[in-house]
């Protein structure tokens, strides 16, 4: 990919403008806005995610990862929302065209289906996601490649005058920066037009100087009180994903460094500080270490034993540890929009209520998360990527109504009877099964159902 080079005309060097650091602690578990940016040569500038350090990105990926619950709502969710690739709502063959675009959409060969699955787990990570969208002419053939770029290596413009974001910067420095960039680590970054369809076409692409042209749909999730930059919908319960990692991160401390005694036998004497680190070191290999908690420490001493006194210890364990780590679990999933049952977390609760409890589960999720989130990256991000390929490709994109199709099994979902509504290949397809390629596989179940009650009256 080359490199971008900026067309904007130097000017003089500005001092950088750093806000004041905010710390994600209990009294301000998310940073704040502030409306400041830094400032650097070429008049280049960019608003730092969110404030202060300018890492609250890599805080986000962190406690992600740290956190088993917050991670597991990730994945399955994202899974659930990618659904099984596009289709045609009303059943309308793609042209053989785009059905070649849609399998391979960049020089990664990534198909629509996994950049859709990028996204969504991109969008529910950091509540951000860069889209660039690269076209080129090559041997008289024209190609629209799309990728889903890494957010941790991109930072928004500042408004404009009518504070109005018209451009993003990239940097791979954003990825170990502990902090905001220098003018000399700015020089090499990459600067795209943010994609607006009210703007003159020419103005959306950037053009580089072999011709190619480039331009960045910036996907977000929205939230009062942060004008640019998004945030992801579990980000109230990043507290309880740390937390959920201190946890265990205690519970291997002790193990590792488990100094347990059930009891103290001190001799008492005059100990030199020769003979004391000898026996603190002797205590210490003694008592930590797999299989040895709870052993009787005895401390002696050769010079001048007057005494002993034997002290007996307690060490049992309360379980309030395992309520609080129930609790955390909790709220991560309710910060998530999302059920423990989908999320493979088994309680006493949901055990023994069949298969009946779980349907109704994935129906409400369905019809509350996953088809709104699938509908929302549709209207922001698809139908404008479709959009553009009609357009620069000579498609006619208008002739479709075009979808992410579900990836769940329809025909038990409701109470209500599909049989109407769902052909034979639908039931198949969401069965596992092949299309049944017949003029059968294309006939609604209450069709086939008439026709063999029929039958059976004439029998």
């Amino acid at each position: 990919m080359p490199t971008v080079k900026r067309q904007n005309k130097p000017v003089g060097k500005r001092p950088s403008r750093v806000s004041n650091e905010v710390r994600l602690d209990a009294k301000n578990p998310i940073p704040f806005e502030n409306g400041q940016a830094f400032s650097f040569v070429n008049h280049t500038k960019y608003l730092p995610f969110l404030s202060g350090k300018d890492d609250f990105g890599q805080q986000l990926l962190e406690a992600r990862l740290l956190s088993t619950t917050h991670n597991r709502c990730v994945t399955s969710k994202k899974r659930y929302c990618k659904g099984a690739g596009f289709y045609d709502i009303n059943g309308k063959d793609l042209a053989p065209e785009i059905v070649e675009w849609l399998s391979s959409m960049n020089m990664n060969n990534e198909p629509a289906s996994k950049l859709t699955e990028r996204q969504f787990e991109d969008f529910f990570t950091w509540g951000n996601v860069p889209i660039e969208l690269v076209r080129f002419t090559s041997a008289k053939k024209k190609y629209l490649f799309v990728y889903v770029h890494n957010f941790l290596e991109w930072r928004l413009g500042v408004p404009n005058k009518d504070d109005i974001v018209e451009y993003a910067v990239q940097s791979k420095l954003f990825l170990r920066s502990k902090g905001y960039l220098t003018p000399d680590e700015i020089k090499k970054a990459k600067q795209l037009p943010l994609y607006n369809p009210r703007k003159p076409d020419r103005k959306n692409w950037f053009k580089d100087e072999k011709g190619v042209e480039r331009t960045l749909i910036w996907y977000k999730n929205s939230v009062s009180g942060f004008s640019y930059y998004g945030l992801p919908s579990a980000v109230a319960s990043m507290i309880f994903q740390v937390l959920e990692y201190k946890g265990a991160r205690y519970n291997l401390d002790n193990f590792e460094n488990n100094m347990v005694v059930s009891a103290l036998l001190a001799l008492k004497g005059n100990l030199s500080q020769t003979e004391a680190d000898r026996i603190g070191k002797k205590a210490i290999q003694t008592h930590t270490g797999d299989g040895k908690r709870g052993r009787v420490m005895v401390v002696a001493s050769e010079e001048g034993i007057e005494g002993s006194d034997l002290h007996t210890f307690d060490t049992q364990k309360d379980g309030s540890y395992t309520e609080a780590d129930d609790k955390w679990t909790q709220k991560i999933i309710l910060a998530n929009e999302w059920d423990s049952v989908l999320a493979g977390i088994q309680s006493a609760s949901t055990m023994g209520k069949g298969s009946g409890f779980i349907t109704k589960i994935l129906e409400h999720i369905n019809k509350t998360v996953i088809l709104p989130a699938q509908q929302d990256l549709m209207d922001n991000v698809w139908k404008t990527i479709f959009k553009v390929a009609g357009d620069w490709l000579g498609w006619n994109m208008d002739e479709y109504d075009l979808a992410i199709k579900s990836n769940i099994d329809i025909s038990g979902l409701t109470d209500v009877d599909i049989t109407p509504a769902v052909t034979v290949d639908e039931v198949r397809e969401a069965k596992g099964l092949p299309k049944d390629g017949t003029e059968r596989g294309k006939k609604y179940l209450s069709e086939l159902q008439k026709k063999k009650e029929g039958k059976d009256v004439q029998d």
